[in-house]
């Protein structure tokens, strides 16, 4: 619960990269090709960081969702796995 800020600061910034290539296209449209190029390059690079960041919040949110299961699957002291279980560790056999 503690990454929605990272979260919702991507969506917010994929929203204003997508905003901003809006604005490119309208600029394309009143013949303005000069102001829609620098404006582009402004448009990639939020919109990048905001896909980066919506990256990040989720798969922190995995690793801890991944951790608190680990824990929760922890054998009281001394007691051994399942023999089931036990084979899934071993190494692949080769013939």
């Amino acid at each position: 619960m503690r990454f929605w800020s990272r979260e919702i600061t991507g969506w917010f910034l994929v929203g204003i990269g997508l905003y901003t290539f809006f604005l490119c296209y309208e600029f394309l449209l009143r013949g303005q090709i000069w102001e829609a190029g620098p404006m582009c390059v402004i448009g990639i690079f939020v919109f990048r960081g905001g896909i980066h960041l919506v990256k990040v919040a989720l798969a922190a949110r995995v690793c801890l969702e991944a951790q608190e299961q680990q824990k929760e699957r922890r054998l009281p002291k001394g007691q051994a796995l399942p023999s089931r279980q036990r084979a899934s560790f071993a190494a692949p056999r080769r013939f």
